[in-house]
């Protein structure tokens, strides 16, 4: 009981980290949301769709919008595996069986320790592990990896580094003939490579600590649509007034408005994303700053589960009520006038049921 509320109370530390973090986080997210949606209607304003087949000349320093074949400027491969492809992007993704340590600690804060056989993408490193001996893990031999081509082309566009960074794999890479034969001359009889996959040991059946499982993804050439700022015959980011950037690369034929659109819709959902990740890290700073008393409950057992759903409750009573007046603020800082309106409405309606409340009160007949 002792040890859980001497941890309880150095868990505070963590709260209150927390806690601090949460407000700019939720703060900033705001005015970068604001600041990406304006840039966006800036772009949208401002873009001009071309054919880049023909003379792209007059449209030099232009913010510009194009679809057409891309086209990257040589074959792409992981020499270490022998695969090659014409395409935009290739990604080599690892996995290696390994020794995995996992602990339980009971109510007298002794831990027992077990370890099970697992598949991971990072390393496992078994030298730290409490009982290191029988479950040792070998060095990873690969690792993930991405390769790119030095060129690409669209029509008579370049994409300039940023924009050949910004594709990323959208299939998952079917080794052909060519790609088994050669990881099957490298690696012989440990080789089994099939359909997506490419396994590295005795028996994929049975896996044995220190065997592989590497797969590839690909973006191949084909039809793609951007938009960047033009200068000489490159597509480079476009930096708006409100200092954001805009740079796009997507699969397909898609026009401007799409394009547009689709980059405010994204800026909604990452919005909400941090918005949630805001509120969870002050739900998870005043669980933790209150968590002595939680624990204190330990000392009176009928009172211990009452006393962590009440810290519970009011932590995210407290975080809720907190986000959104952080947010509110926020909207009054980085959009006054939608921040005030919201917050003139809400004095409106709180007067408004207040006086009402009053009403009610002065005309319900007496008991």
């Amino acid at each position: 009981m002792l040890g859980n509320f001497t941890e309880s109370l150095k868990g505070t530390v963590g709260g209150v980290a927390l806690l601090i973090a949460s407000f700019p986080i939720l703060f900033q997210n705001e005015g970068c949301a604001v600041d990406i949606a304006k840039g966006l209607e800036e772009g949208a304003g401002l873009v001009v769709s071309i054919d880049a087949t023909k003379d792209i000349a007059s449209h030099n320093g232009k913010l510009i919008h194009a679809t057409g074949e891309a086209k990257a400027g040589a074959a792409i491969s992981d020499p270490e595996f022998g695969v090659e492809v014409k395409g935009l992007v290739l990604t080599r993704s690892v996995e290696m069986y390994q020794w995995e340590e996992n602990s339980k600690e009971d109510s007298d804060k002794k831990k027992t320790y077990t370890y099970k056989k697992d598949w991971s993408s990072s390393e496992i490193n078994s030298s730290n592990f409490e009982e290191p001996n029988g479950h040792t893990n070998p060095s990873m031999p690969y690792e993930t990896k991405t390769i790119r081509p030095n060129s690409v082309t669209l029509g008579n566009l370049n994409f300039s580094d940023a924009l050949i960074d910004s594709i990323s794999p959208n299939s998952d890479l079917d080794y052909d003939q060519a790609d088994k034969n050669a990881v099957k001359s490298k690696f012989g009889s440990k080789a089994h490579p099939q359909g997506n996959q490419i396994y590295i040991g005795s028996n994929p059946a049975s896996p044995a600590i220190g065997d592989l499982k590497i797969s590839h993804r690909v973006a191949l050439e084909g039809t793609a649509s951007i938009i960047g700022s033009l200068k000489g015959d490159t597509v480079n980011p476009y930096k708006t007034k409100r200092d954001t950037t805009i740079l796009m690369f997507d699969f397909g034929e898609k026009d401007a408005v799409t394009m547009f659109q689709e980059a405010q819709d994204a800026n909604v959902v990452r919005t909400w994303v941090v918005r949630v990740l805001g509120f969870l890290a002050m739900f998870m700073g005043f669980r933790l700053l209150f968590g002595p008393i939680a624990a204190a409950g330990g000392f009176i057992p009928i009172l211990g589960g009452i006393l962590e759903m009440g810290v519970s409750i009011v932590a995210g009573i407290l975080a809720f009520s907190l986000s959104f007046m952080t947010i509110a603020v926020a909207w009054i800082f980085f959009r006054p006038l939608l921040g005030i309106s919201l917050l003139v409405l809400g004095i409106g309606a709180f007067v408004y049921l207040y006086t009402q409340k009053g009403k009610f009160e002065k005309n319900a007949p007496a008991a």
